[in-house]
């Protein structure tokens, strides 16, 4: 399998140089006809591309083609146009078969396998939580992460194969994410963040110093890589079950879910250093917030609890977040609020709240609303929707006063 993810890398850096090299010498613009005409040339020459399978040679030569799409688009729109770089053996972790030709999947027997021509037949770990075999099987990539080999597979199939137990109707809730809790619902409830990776810090400290003493391309650094790339890896699998865990919990238990369809991580984990000109302040204080924000992966896991909602038959609401905070999720009056307030109190209502819950239910209100007329109006709390006729899911989600 290393050796089948070198040849792919191979084909793909010399599609690139001959499209680089065509332009640069002659002004001709090789498109991916001419490069996928060519391929029973080059296995003549080559023979050990044969056992790959055409299907997933051609797909290799679709990437780099996609790859020069995206960059001529980027030009033309005015943005950053990142030309497509040479894949270095770190750089280049996949291949893929876009059709159902060249590969099988058995789910019999204890451990599903992965048939794959010329290579064989690979037990694995895991299974679907429907029943596969029926299906239209569309596409398989095998991908490398670490040292562990993964395989995505794409099935069609209608909506009823997919989908998961709905939750009881009438029920509503929302989640208001954050880094110091993952995600806070409309009845109080939290889902506390576990930090695995500020927990992994200590000994990441350690490898990395152990990394900087070994020279350059040497064996032992390229261990040393290694044991780090599995703890990162451990991380990111330990951080991906417990937002599977958490967002199915949530879909499981309520119809309605409101969440945050703004959010812009890039903007909040923005660098404050600034420049020499203009240094920034509290830099290091940033970076942490910075750091706890992406160990958080709050946009990942609304992204899993909408997808989730959505098999289920629920309603995944996006809403506009802008104001959640400092509105009163009872009366709908505007507070000024500090960063550091953890309370929410109300000079209007006399209302005291945890700040998290009163975000969270404002998100709830307002997805509530959406869903009721198609908008949502400033100023709307939960006096105004209980005239709506909103008792119920307004009662379930919040609880008692």
């Amino acid at each position: 399998m290393f050796h089948w993810l070198n040849l792919h890398r191979e084909l793909y850096n010399a599609a690139l140089q001959e499209r680089r090299e065509a332009y640069r010498k002659c002004g001709v613009s090789i498109g991916y006809n001419a490069q996928q005409n060519v391929l029973p040339e080059i296995k003549v020459f080559r023979p050990d591309l044969i056992p790959l399978g055409s299907q997933a040679l051609q797909e290799t030569l679709r990437r780099v083609d996609r790859g020069m799409k995206a960059f001529f688009r980027r030009i033309k729109a005015g943005e950053k146009p990142g030309y497509p770089r040479f894949r270095g053996s770190d750089r280049f972790d996949s291949f893929t078969y876009p059709g159902p030709a060249g590969w099988s999947i058995s789910t019999e027997g204890k451990r599903p396998t992965v048939n794959i021509r010329n290579l064989g037949i690979l037990k694995t770990r895991g299974k679907a939580r429907f029943a596969v075999n029926d299906l239209e099987r569309r596409c398989l990539t095998v991908k490398k992460k670490a040292d562990r080999w993964y395989t995505t597979v794409t099935y069609r199939g209608g909506k009823g194969v997919f989908a998961r137990e709905p939750a009881p109707s009438g029920t509503a809730t929302c989640m208001d994410v954050g880094c110091l809790s993952t995600a806070v619902l409309a009845d109080g409830t939290k889902i506390e963040n576990p930090k695995f990776y500020t927990k992994m810090l200590a000994k990441l400290a350690v490898l990395q110093k152990s990394i900087s003493r070994k020279k350059k391309g040497s064996g032992k650094r390229k261990k040393a890589k290694a044991i780090i790339a599995r703890l990162h890896q451990k991380v990111a699998c330990q951080r991906r079950d417990f937002h599977h865990q958490n967002a199915a919990r949530i879909v499981n238990a309520y119809s309605v879910i409101g969440y945050e369809g703004n959010l812009n991580v890039k903007g909040m984990t923005r660098s404050a250093r600034g420049t020499v000109e203009n240094p920034g302040r509290n830099v290091k204080q940033k970076s942490g917030l910075n750091r706890s924000i992406l160990d958080a992966s709050v946009s990942g896991f609304i992204g899993l609890v909408a997808s989730k909602a959505e098999e289920a038959g629920g309603h995944g609401v996006a809403v506009d977040k802008d104001g959640s905070t400092v509105d009163c999720c009872y009366c709908g009056a505007r507070n000024a609020m500090a960063l550091g307030d953890r309370v929410y109190r109300c000079r209007y209502c006399r209302l005291e709240i945890d700040r998290d819950r009163n975000s969270a239910i404002n998100i709830m209100l307002r997805a509530l609303e959406t869903l009721r007329c198609g908008t949502h109006r400033r100023g709307e709390g939960i006096c105004s929707l209980y005239e709506a006729g909103h008792h119920n899911q307004i009662a379930q989600a919040i609880g008692y006063w």
